[in-house]
């Protein structure tokens, strides 16, 4: 939705209070390569995509909130000094996490109005919650004038999700959603939070984005059946070589391989795919700095063939998405990319050959499935900014 419909909208539901307005955009993310590292301390490459919630935000003289989902048709409101967690209406909750967020660091607040849309296919592991918090947070800050780096905002964020919804997730999501720059990449290094943009401006090709369109269920508990097994390959090592090994970071492939025997075939395997998936994000870099497109998708193969067989996160449809994505003209790679369990496969397909691939997929998918695939096409898009005139 463009910025004049969208204050049209915003105008057709809210009066004018004279103070301060402004309107907002923050995209959502795909991950190019390095799943279920993030936890493990280390590397992922995202990318923003070329979807995004806008918002509007208009601030008002009082402590209320009136906030109204355009997609939801729903308008919520709250008092800022009276936050309680919404069981009904999650997506308010991303909202008031962050108000309480810039609370905590001592900001005084008024009340605002706002209204926001999104085209960030909700349930598919393309980071609507992400955007939506960091969107506010930028409307937030800029309309009081309150001075948070980009860096800082994206933390902030976090700690929303973190601390107010009660989702444990990493730094990648609200990162790349500030952070994104048109046409790269973002290297995020999951200890120190620092970050590198990588060039990804290949005029020949294009990432094309296959929905499963399955709901990904299982994985929140198998999600921590995983943290669980990386840890337990972590207090192995820890303690049979050296305290200091705090993360599967730390460790690499041959020293791995050498106690294999004395791990459990479960646990060998979990830490084959993080330590594999890290030298992958690392050789992905390489692979974009140098322009080599070949080396890059053969990654993506290695990755998802890790993500299925070592971590088993994947599924049958994402599987079979992979599989008829290598079968097709001009396709460099393929891999499941989110959490898994259903979720978007990533696909690295040469300009020329897009269209017959999205047709090609689309008709094979639902031949197998029964079910019709959504697909996203997207360059590298930039981070979250005001929409000026």
């Amino acid at each position: 939705m463009n910025k004049e419909l969208l204050l049209e909208k915003y105008h057709s539901k809210f009066a004018d209070t004279s103070l301060a307005k402004g309107v907002y955009a923050a995209p959502g993310r795909v991950n190019l390569i390095g799943e279920h590292t993030d936890y493990n301390d280390g590397f992922v490459m995202p990318m923003a995509i070329e979807k995004n919630i806008r918002m509007v935000m208009q601030l008002r003289n009082d402590k209320k909130v009136k906030a109204y989902s355009l997609d939801y048709d729903k308008l919520i409101e709250f008092n800022i000094d009276n936050l309680l967690y919404d069981k009904e209406n999650i997506w308010v909750n991303y909202i008031k996490g962050i108000i309480d967020e810039l609370q905590k660091l001592g900001n005084k607040l008024q009340g605002f109005n706002l209204l926001f849309s999104g085209n960030i296919p909700q349930g598919s592991g393309l980071s609507s919650s992400a955007a939506l918090e960091v969107v506010t947070a930028m409307a937030i800050t800029d309309l009081h004038n309150i001075k948070l780096e980009a860096v800082e905002l994206a933390l902030l964020a976090q700690r929303a999700e973190n601390n107010f919804v009660n989702v444990q997730c990493g730094i990648m999501d609200q990162y790349i959603s500030r952070l994104g720059k048109k046409d790269n990449a973002l290297l995020i290094d999951c200890r120190s939070n620092q970050y590198q943009l990588v060039p990804f401006a290949n005029e020949d090709y294009q990432i094309v984005i296959c929905n499963s369109k399955v709901e990904r269920g299982l994985v929140d508990s198998e999600y921590n059946k995983r943290r669980k097994e990386c840890n337990q390959a972590v207090d192995f090592f820890a303690k049979k070589l050296d305290k200091n090994i705090t993360a599967l970071r730390d460790l690499d492939l041959d020293t791995l391989h050498e106690y294999k025997e004395e791990l459990s075939d479960t646990v060998y395997k979990r830490a084959h795919h993080v330590i594999s998936e890290n030298q992958r994000v690392l050789a992905a870099k390489k692979a974009l700095e140098k322009n080599d497109m070949n080396k890059f998708g053969k990654l993506f193969y290695e990755s998802h063939q890790s993500l299925s067989d070592d971590y088993e996160v994947s599924c049958q449809e994402l599987d079979l998405l992979v599989k008829l994505a290598s079968e097709e003209k001009g396709v460099k790679g393929a891999r499941m990319t989110g959490a898994g369990f259903g979720g978007c496969t990533v696909n690295l397909v040469k300009k020329e050959f897009v269209d017959t691939f999205v047709e090609n997929i689309k008709q094979a998918y639902y031949e197998n499935t029964g079910i019709d695939t959504d697909v996203y096409i997207t360059n590298p898009a930039a981070g979250a900014r005001k929409l000026e005139k």
